[in-house]
């Protein structure tokens, strides 16, 4: 079993009712798209009433408490869970996402992950050399080409936060496609 479906079957485990989770990251990359890589966490994408439903009907913060307990001696974690205004994406995430069919050992999971551009598009809020190789294995799994791309970095909702390095990542981006289509 890979870490990233260990921390979900791990989280499955601890949660008191059932719950729909996003992922985002490496762990969706891993769960939703075949990349074979190492991750240590699995980072969520929720908008808060999705957020304090979990917390009402599957007291997920208790969950997400003993899955970092039972986790912590192997070094792996749940950690993040961004809001969507946190992240660059397309106005349609949501509508993108992909619902992930496995097994997380009981029923109270449901496991979904971003859609392909949207995942890139959050991967330019840094753009680092690992989010690149990530970009890549999409682009080609997917089979993205130019055009899907540009409409996704035209359609992105950045936050301000994210204006300047937006910008870098955009080019490192096209740059990476210029190189792998030439």
């Amino acid at each position: 079993m890979n870490p990233a479906e260990h921390i979900l079957r791990t989280l499955a485990k601890h949660m008191a009712g059932p719950g729909e989770i996003r992922l985002m990251g490496g762990a969706a990359l891993i769960l939703g798209y075949g990349l074979a890589r190492a991750t240590e966490d699995a980072d969520l994408l929720m908008e808060d009433a999705e957020l304090e439903a979990l917390i009402e009907a599957a007291d997920l913060g208790a969950a997400i408490e003993e899955t970092n307990r039972e986790l912590e001696p192997k070094g792996l974690y749940l950690t993040h869970i961004w809001g969507p205004e946190q992240q660059i994406l397309t106005p349609e995430w949501r509508s993108n996402c992909r619902r992930l069919d496995r097994d997380w050992g009981r029923p109270t999971l449901t496991v979904t992950v971003l859609g392909p551009v949207d995942l890139i598009l959050s991967k330019m809020c840094r753009a680092d050399d690992q989010d690149l190789a990530d970009v890549r294995h999409l682009i080609s799994r997917e089979h993205l080409d130019r055009r899907d791309l540009e409409e996704g970095l035209r359609r992105a909702v950045v936050p301000s936060c994210f204006a300047e390095v937006f910008e870098e990542s955009v080019r490192r981006l096209r740059r990476l496609v210029a190189t792998d289509a030439g």
